[in-house]
């Protein structure tokens, strides 16, 4: 696990989720993943999106953004 965790905004491994955001809430809870922040809104590397940020089995930061 990270000695020091990062928070979201900061750094972290980004993934577009093609179709609306509530998908990939859907997707991570269905897979019993928590969700640390989310959905909110940010801009990315496409412009202004929606965010779910959640961290994988070693703790690292996640993020799947959507764009309109």
């Amino acid at each position: 696990m990270a000695r020091v965790r990062i928070t979201p905004g900061n750094s972290d491994l980004c993934f577009v989720w093609d179709g609306p955001i509530d998908g990939a809430v859907e997707h991570l809870r269905s897979h019993s993943v928590a969700i640390e922040l989310g959905p909110v809104q940010r801009t990315g590397a496409h412009g202004d999106g929606t965010s779910v940020y959640f961290r994988d089995p070693d703790g690292s930061l996640l993020e799947f953004i959507s764009y309109p």
